[in-house]
């Protein structure tokens, strides 16, 4: 995200102005250039590209924009790892033997070549790396001489589009609260956005609005007793998914930003001209979930039928179900839901335990662990709990099936 001085937003009378950068010209051109510096250097040390990018800073561009865009490009980078030996246990080696060498010979002339190998020989420092720049080895876990081994390309106006959403990201990081309205539900973008809400596993409330409208509340990190910067991520993580709504929208959020004393509103609608980097699949689904789909279809379609309709099922104290497979027997037409829980932990566990009394009887949730630590959440669910070790397959959820 981009974030502290990289964030430009504009603060005023209570409300919070994200930075916009337009697509003109000049501000294509900058990207056009920067790209093709990083494109240009591969195997060149990082503090080499930071010196070149400082020449970007030219008059009438703010300084902060260059930066900005570099840090959204390092962030497409891959920079050299350390090798086979860990610079701080080779300088500890050397340091210490050239202590140990300059007491035993103190230098006679001031050509330090032959001294260098010397003390590369004491401290046991193999040829090849004593043949190698010195920064290169001794000095390798320094961010600034990494160097550039692969670049992730991107189009100059995507670069632009990354740059604003990611003003915004920056800002939602620190949510206390927010609320997205929208105009209608029935249709791809809705699905999609309610999958993005439980795939970042945000808790939100949803509410009829006004003549036809939807809200969609998002509790901020405040609500959470643990990981508030974390959750706070998930937050500005789901932001893109927003922008890939095709009906009428309005986003409103709450901040406390921490460098400010007051809170702050931020307002966004779909009127605006930000480009999401997420990609619409009419309706959004985990790819591990489609290709079970498939192979449940391929050994049982003859009597069942497995989907990725989507289903939003409202439960008590505006909560939801959101499965992520719908099961439909042929002869029965009754539709069995499936949610696949892909990552589980103690307040997850606390939340299928409270659900039991709700629960329908045809929804499986389907999770992966140890039978054994989750006797008592079975003894609850009974079978509508399904427990895998590995992963989930097409029979074992055909058997949860079968007995229900």
């Amino acid at each position: 995200m981009l974030t502290g001085q990289h964030n430009l937003a504009r603060y005023k009378n209570g409300m919070v102005f994200p930075y916009h950068l337009a697509e003109n010209p000049k501000n294509l051109r900058l990207a056009s250039n920067l790209i093709e510096l990083f494109q240009s250097s591969a195997n060149r040390k990082r503090f080499e590209l930071d010196e070149e990018i400082k020449a970007f800073y030219v008059e009438k561009i703010n300084p902060k924009i260059v930066q900005g865009m570099a840090k959204l490009l390092f962030d497409r980078c891959e920079f050299s790892d350390f090798g086979e030996s860990d610079p701080q246990v080779i300088r500890q080696e050397v340091f210490t033997a050239s202590a140990g060498y300059w007491t035993a010979n103190p230098p006679l002339n001031i050509d330090l070549t032959n001294h260098k190998k010397l003390i590369l020989k004491a401290a046991d420092i193999s040829a090849k790396a004593a043949q190698q720049e010195t920064d290169s080895w001794l000095f390798g876990d320094v961010t600034s001489n990494r160097i550039l081994k692969s670049f992730k390309s991107i189009r100059e106006i995507d670069l632009i589009d990354r740059f604003n959403i990611e003003q915004i990201q920056g800002l939602l990081l620190h949510t206390e609260k927010l609320e997205v309205k929208l105009r209608a539900m029935k249709d791809s973008s809705f699905k999609q956005l309610m999958q993005m809400l439980k795939f970042f596993q945000l808790m939100f409330q949803v509410t009829e609005a006004d003549d036809h409208w939807l809200s969609i509340t998002i509790d901020g990190p405040g609500s959470i007793l643990q990981n508030a910067r974390s959750y706070g991520l998930e937050i500005a993580n789901f932001f893109p998914a927003i922008l890939l709504l095709s009906v009428p929208w309005t986003m409103t959020a709450v901040l406390k930003v921490p460098s400010r004393k007051r809170r702050f509103k931020m307002e966004l609608t779909h009127e605006n001209d930000l480009n999401t980097f997420y990609r619409s699949k009419g309706v959004w689904n985990h790819e591990r979930a489609l290709g079970l789909i498939r192979r449940f279809n391929e050994k049982y379609l003859d009597e069942m039928e497995a989907s990725a309709e989507n289903h939003l099922i409202a439960l008590s104290n505006n909560r939801y179900l959101i499965p992520d497979i719908i099961i439909t027997d042929k002869s029965t037409k009754k539709k069995y839901m499936v949610e696949w829980v892909h990552y589980l932990n103690e307040s997850k566990i606390k939340q299928l335990d409270k659900l039991k009394e709700e629960l329908p009887e045809s929804y499986i949730i389907a999770l992966k662990g140890k039978k054994k630590k989750l006797e008592k959440l079975q003894d609850k669910l009974g079978p509508r709990l399904l427990v895998f070790s590995k992963e989930l397959t097409a029979p074992a959820l055909y058997k949860s099936i079968k007995n229900l």
